[in-house]
This record gives C-alpha cells, sequence and structure tokens, in this order.
C-alpha cells in the first residue's frame, strides 16, 4: 500500500485497513498530532550494572587482575611485587550500564453514552497516535475503557482496536452515578487514578480521552464534541497547555466501516481491487505480505495459484483466468497450531495434509477427512517447502460402480496413494507400501490419474496411475548417472500425449564440481522427439520446463543475479521477465504456459502466455 510520506511514522498501524480507509484516518491523524504536543516522558534510569569489559586501568580489584599479571608472580614473583609496589599492574575495568526502567503511557476511553457514533472515530485515530508516540519513546502503550477502572489491555493487533470499538456502553454501571453524567465520568476517573498510582512503574504519561470536562482528567484530557454538521470540535488540555481544533469527518460510507470494525473487506466484497497500470504490467495491491520461501503452488490447470502468507498459518489463493483474474485473493487460513505438510488446489479450493499424532489430517480435500501416515513420511513441522500433492477421480470402467477417489503425494523419492475407505465414512488408506519408488516426479493428468517421472535399471521411465495402464512404461529413455531432480508435463496434443522431462544430473567433466547437467526429452506418445543436454553453473535456479513442441522445449530458469527469467533451449535463450528486484522463488504451470514468481519485496509476479503479459500482486506492507 502507498502512503503519503507525512504518514510514514504510522504505517505499521494503517496497514491494518485498507487503503481507501487508510487515506481517511491518516487526515485525522495528520490534524490530531499536532494537537498532543511534545512527548515529555523519559525511561527512569535504573542501577548501574556491568556489561563487558571498558578499559584496562592501573587501579581495581585483584579479583579483575589480568591473566598474564598472575603468570608474572608464578614466572618472577619479585617482578610481581615491584610491579605491585610501583602500581604498575593492569586491571580490566568493566563497562557500567545504566537499564533503562520501564516507561508506560495509558489512555482512558470513555466509551460511554456521550461518545456514542462519531466521536468514536477520533477514538481510533488518538489509539493510533498515542501506540506510536510510546513506541517512538520506547515505552509501553496500555489503554482502558473508563466504564470498567483498572482494566488495562495491550495495544498489539488490529484486533485489539477493534475491542476497543466494541467497548460501547449506553450508560456507566449502577455503582457510577447517574448513567452518562459528568458526576460519573469524574467518580469513575477518580478510581482509574488510585488504580494508576498503584501500577510499578506508574505511568508517567496519563491520557483521559472523551467528552469535554473540568479540569485535566488523569494528567492530559481529549474533549471531544460536536460542532457544525460533519465535523467535530477536539480539546486537549495539560496543566501548562491548550490546544484546540476543528475536524472534518471521513465521508459516511468510510466512517460506517470503520466504527464497525470493518477495516479490511470481506470476500465478495463489491469494492473493486486496487489495479494500476505500468505500461504493459498491471499490478493488483493485496493487504498482507506473503512468504518469500515457498514457492508459488499452482492448480494443475495452471488456473489458481496459492502462496503462503509471511505471518499465520494462511495463504492467498488468486484466481489466474476468468473475470476474477485481477480480483483480491481469496484468503484461507488452517491454523496456527497445525504444520501444513503438503498441499493443492483442486477445483478452485486450496487444501493439504496435516500430520497428526493419529496420522494424517486431510484438509479441506472433499472426500478426504483423515488417513494413515507412512513412517518414512516426514512429518517434522517448519519443513522449507510443501511436499507435492494432487487429488484425482479416476475414471469409471464401463458399467463398474464409480471408483473411490485418491490422493497422491511424492515424498523422499516415493509415490504415495490414499484411496477414500469405504467401510470409514471420509477416511483413508495407501496400502502396504508406496505405489512406486525412485520418482523424480509427477503431473496430474485430467483431474483422474497422474503421470509420473522414475528411474529404474538404468532408464528414466514415464509411467501412470490409470486404471489399466499402472506399471506400464509410456516413454522411456536410457540414464546415465544419478539424477538429482527432475520436472515432467504431459498434455493432451491433437489426440497423442505429449511429455517432457528435464532430469538433472552429476557427472564429472562437465564443468567442474559447480556445475549440472540438465537433460531435457520429450516424447510424443513413444516416439522420443528431442533430446539434450544444457550445461548449466549451479548458481542458475531452474524452476520447471517449457514443453514448447516440434523441438522448441526448454528449460525454465532464474540467472545467478536472481534478476531475470530465461528458457535456455538447444540452439537458443530467450528472456522472458526482467526484474529490478532480485526474485527468490518461481514455479511453472502448463508447460511454461505460466510462470509465478517471487521477489525479495514479497510481490508475486505472474508471467502469462510465456511472459507475453505480467501482472504483479504487490502485497503487504512493504515499500513499493
Amino acid at each position: 500500500m502507498r502512503l503519503p510520506a507525512t504518514l510514514t511514522p504510522w504505517r505499521p498501524w494503517l496497514d491494518w485497513f485498507d487503503p481507501d480507509l487508510a487515506g481517511a484516518l491518516g487526515e485525522l491523524l495528520l490534524r490530531l498530532h499536532p494537537l498532543l504536543g511534545a512527548f515529555r516522558l523519559r525511561a527512569q534510569s535504573g542501577q548501574l550494572e556491568p556489561e563487558g569489559i571498558d578499559d584496562l586501568r592501573r587501579r581495581g580489584s585483584y579479583e579483575r587482575l589480568l591473566l598474564s599479571e598472575w603468570a608474572l608472580a608464578d614466572a618472577a614473583p619479585e617482578e610481581f611485587d615491584r610491579r605491585a609496589a610501583g602500581g604498575e599492574h593492569l586491571f580490566l575495568s568493566p563497562k557500567l550500564v545504566a537499564r533503562q526502567a520501564d516507561a508506560l503511557t495509558v489512555a482512558v476511553f470513555d466509551s460511554g453514552p456521550a461518545q456514542l457514533g462519531a466521536p468514536r472515530l477520533l477514538h481510533l485515530a488518538l489509539w493510533i497516535l498515542l501506540a506510536q508516540r510510546a513506541q517512538a519513546a520506547k515505552a509501553r502503550f496500555a489503554w482502558g475503557v473508563l466504564g470498567i477502572p483498572g482494566e488495562l489491555h495491550e495495544a498489539a493487533s488490529a484486533d485489539r482496536l477493534r475491542q476497543l470499538l466494541d467497548a460501547r456502553a449506553w450508560r456507566f454501571r449502577a455503582d457510577a452515578g447517574h448513567a452518562g453524567s459528568s458526576a460519573a465520568r469524574a467518580a469513575l476517573e477518580q478510581q482509574w487514578a488510585q488504580h494508576l498510582d498503584a501500577l510499578e512503574p506508574s505511568p508517567g504519561e496519563r491520557w483521559s480521552i472523551g467528552a469535554p470536562g473540568a479540569g485535566h482528567g488523569l494528567g492530559h484530557r481529549v474533549g471531544i464534541g460536536a460542532a457544525q454538521a460533519g465535523e467535530l470540535a477536539v480539546t486537549v488540555s495539560a496543566a501548562r497547555a491548550r490546544r484546540e481544533a476543528t475536524l472534518a469527518l471521513p465521508d459516511p460510507a468510510r466512517a460506517t466501516r470503520l466504527l464497525r470494525g470493518q477495516f479490511v473487506l470481506a470476500r465478495g466484497s463489491s469494492l473493486a481491487p486496487l489495479v494500476e497500470h505500468d505500461g504493459e504490467v498491471r499490478i493488483v495491491r493485496m493487504r498482507k505480505r506473503i512468504s518469500l520461501k515457498q514457492p508459488p503452488l499452482f492448480s494443475a490447470d495452471g488456473h489458481d495459484v496459492a502462496v503462503p502468507l509471511l505471518d499465520g498459518a494462511a495463504a492467498y489463493v488468486q484466481r489466474l483466468s476468468g473475470k476474477r483474474r485481477l480480483g483480491m485473493p481469496t484468503l484461507v487460513r488452517w491454523g496456527p497450531a497445525r504444520s501444513l505438510l503438503a498441499a493443492t488446489i483442486h477445483k478452485h479450493q486450496f487444501g493439504g495434509a496435516v500430520a497428526s499424532a493419529a496420522g494424517l489430517v486431510f484438509w479441506s480435500l472433499s472426500g478426504f477427512s483423515h488417513g494413515d501416515r507412512p513412517d518414512a513420511l516426514n512429518s517434522a513441522p517448519g519443513q522449507g517447502r510443501w511436499l507435492p500433492l494432487t487429488r484425482v477421480q479416476p475414471e469409471r470402467q464401463a458399467y463398474d460402480a464409480a471408483p473411490a477417489a485418491e490422493l497422491l503425494m511424492l515424498a523422499g523419492g516415493k509415490l504415495w496413494r490414499w484411496r477414500q475407505d469405504a467401510d470409514t465414512a471420509r477416511a483413508a488408506s495407501f496400502g502396504n507400501g508406496p505405489y512406486s519408488e525412485d520418482v523424480l516426479a509427477f503431473a496430474p493428468m485430467h483431474g483422474a490419474w497422474v503421470d509420473y517421472l522414475r528411474v529404474r535399471d538404468s532408464e528414466l521411465q514415464v509411467c501412470c496411475t490409470r486404471a489399466g495402464f499402472g506399471g506400464q512404461i509410456l516413454a522411456k529413455a536410457e540414464c546415465a548417472g544419478t539424477p538429482l531432480s527432475a520436472w515432467l508435463h504431459a498434455e493432451r496434443v491433437d489426440r497423442r500425449y505429449l511429455r517432457t522431462a528435464a532430469v538433472e544430473l552429476r557427472i564429472g567433466g562437465h564443468g567442474g564440481d559447480r556445475a549440472g547437467l540438465w537433460r531435457v526429452l520429450q516424447w510424443l506418445e513413444q516416439d522420443k522427439t528431442a533430446d539434450f543436454e544444457i550445461i548449466l553453473p549451479s548458481e542458475w535456479k531452474v524452476i520447471g520446463v517449457d514443453a514448447a513442441p516440434e523441438g522448441a522445449a526448454a528449460l525454465i530458469a532464474i540467472n545467478p543475479d536472481r534478476t531475470a527469467v530465461l528458457a535456455i533451449g538447444e540452439k537458443e535463450r530467450r528472456t522472458l521477465y526482467q526484474s529490478a528486484t532480485r526474485l527468490s522463488v518461481g514455479s511453472v504451470a502448463g508447460g511454461g504456459e505460466t510462470i509465478a514468481l517471487i521477489d525479495l519485496d514479497g510481490r508475486l509476479v505472474v508471467l502469462h502466455e510465456r511472459g507475453a503479459s505480467t501482472t504483479i500482486y504487490a502485497g503487504g506492507s512493504a515499500d513499493e
């Protein structure tokens, strides 16, 4: 989100809001900020404590005498005594540091009947102003509501700000006097003063925020009252100063959303996303920052892409085709206590496998709820990348009953398959072992089966899980050396299947230890139509394969500088995208038709039609 430079100090808080709300709230911040005056509280200094070594000195306690001096006492006692008499010994002098004691700022908001409605908008702005003011002074900020003396809250998130809005009261407590009267407010302020005096440390800045009143409240009083239509009168008073201003309110639509706590529009809102154009590049603004480590996850058809968020167990799922191509992404969450082991997108819905003590929990996967977990499957939390996973519905054979749906996952070179268990509702079993071993990659086909690439008997073999073809070799090629990684794409072209693979091999004598040998193969049915090798230094990052037919197959890789994406074929190299910001990770879908990249600014860059057009989904609070 772009903000004027004048709003930079409050950016961490304004990032909680949609851009239009952040702009409206920012205007209130700029008008209110000068009224608060200078921050005069300073963190109190504690006792001096040693922290490391400051210097060497001629005087000091013999507990801090240099070891070299003690060594002299053993080797030459007379010299040691002479140096002691002459004051020539060297001592370590500790560095003394005064620890800063905790400093505290407290604001008490009047949520009673006199402040219902428009004045609450200024409560939001003052909450943000005081939170930033305390942070800049290395102090803590806590807040409470007038009607509940002694109950303080932290100011750590947007949920706390909503909590302030939810603390509306049509009357004060019965023991506080007449509901909404100035006497009731004064009695409650007196109770608050007693609670704050008892705190350790005692708050250095105390703010009373509510209806105008006599005196300075708890220390500083912000009085908010009605003015002309669409305006509020604000008075800030302290022992030595008094400031007044009249503030215009945001338009009713934005004001209503703020008062309702609708800081970010929910999915399905009619408000269009913020879309900008920079030449041929479209830029869509998103609200949260995305992770730089996990490559984007494509759906099998390449129509959707998912990226995990930087904070929290959540991900954005973005539609890349149709009317929602430039729409705001869908936010999905799987719970902070869960570690997502594998993930997929099925029919525009993001789902995955979560490790549990009893096995695996299949989250948001139609027809599956839980299943067995292979002992060899690594379920340690915090792994860097999601394992490949896909859901397929096998084809129905003649008059047979519809077969059970399947989940397939690639982990540790083994292809695992789970089938729905008809006897146990929504459970799944993977059988007695992996479906296949020594598997390098797989490619979902028509949502009904997967083609997979394996190495066996010094051969690269393409097989599939399709009913009636299980274990049958669809295409093959001799393989010299040990494969380290691979990419596979398969598609139907003119009623025939075109399969393209890129396999990384480590073979001595090709560019030294810091170079890798990539072999690119392409088969039309079982006929090999392309087979060539590419030597790349290890600094290159291969992210997929371009399955262009008729000998145009190529590797898709990020260059060593991480500033460009290239298609590297047998005879030429083509630059698909150049970035002013270094790229982190990437993925390829549709055999090179669509490429998704994440740069170090936390932006999702999508290249459509092999780089013919570009859409950038700029997320979160990173400066653009």
